[in-house]
């Protein structure tokens, strides 16, 4: 796992000949999924194909997936994706969804890519070498406030629906405090968004690891600041996550937050 930089390089063209292929040269088939949610045979198609060539390029690695391959995250370097992220969005022809894929080594992430295909924007970061947009390096902001962002959330949580309550709540307490409150329906938008300043906070209480360590890492690598949210003393199950651009936005969304049942 030395040359990142190198098997950075692997993976931008692979994502590049998958987008292309999938995203802008085939059809969706749409199917249900569950109750209240769809899957489309495109996003199958995608993760087969990743699969198979990042099992081919790098042999000592490892695959999980959203829809087919949820094998248990050990130690090894493990490859994980979600080939559609906003399914349901990429269904209806809302452009806010995209392709999530990082790798981990020793279950912590140390590269990590979210492409947004029809915004025409790939966010990308390697640890320690910081977050990019393209090729443009992303600048740490420092001096925003709340009532300057945008704050998003994810979706009401399918994998802890324990959550939706507090979210609720959280929403309305940050109702008037920040300049605006907004759900997107994409965890790969949220985090870029968020990762590039367009947005200035974004809080989710998803369990699935594909929807959480490719943003988290961009992000962080970005210069933004985290913060988990103990379930557990605001009647939810498991964690939730907060990310703020920087420690000013962080603490008056924990002020706000924080007490809340």
């Amino acid at each position: 796992m030395a040359d990142l930089e190198g098997m950075g390089r692997k993976v931008h063209r692979l994502l590049d000949e998958v987008i292309e292929l999938y995203l802008v040269h085939s059809e969706a088939e749409v199917f249900a999924k569950g109750h209240l949610d769809v899957v489309t045979n495109l996003d199958y198609k995608m993760e087969r194909h990743l699969k198979a060539a990042l099992m081919e390029l790098f042999p000592e690695t490892l695959f999980i997936g959203e829809e087919e391959n949820h094998e248990q995250l050990t130690d090894a370097p493990t490859w994980v994706c979600d080939p559609i992220d906003g399914t349901l969005n990429f269904t209806k022809g809302i452009p806010y969804y995209g392709v999530q894929l990082a790798l981990l080594v020793k279950k912590k992430p140390v590269m990590s890519f979210i492409d947004l295909p029809v915004l025409g924007q790939r966010y990308w970061a390697i640890q320690g070498l910081g977050a990019f947009s393209g090729e443009q390096k992303i600048i740490p902001d420092s001096g925003s406030g709340l009532d300057q962002v945008i704050v998003t959330f994810g979706d009401f949580s399918k994998s802890n629906p324990s959550s939706r309550g507090y979210q609720l709540s959280a929403m309305s307490a940050l109702i008037g405090k920040a300049m605006r409150i907004r759900v997107q329906g994409a965890s790969s938008v949220d985090f870029a968004f968020v990762a590039s300043q367009k947005n200035g906070c974004h809080i989710l209480f998803s369990k699935n690891l594909w929807e959480l360590a490719p943003g988290k890492m961009l992000a962080e690598e970005a210069g933004c600041v985290t913060v988990a949210i103990d379930g557990s003393k605001h009647g939810f199950e498991g964690l939730g996550l907060v990310v703020a651009i920087n420690e000013n936005v962080l603490t008056e969304v924990m002020n706000a937050i924080e007490g809340l049942t």
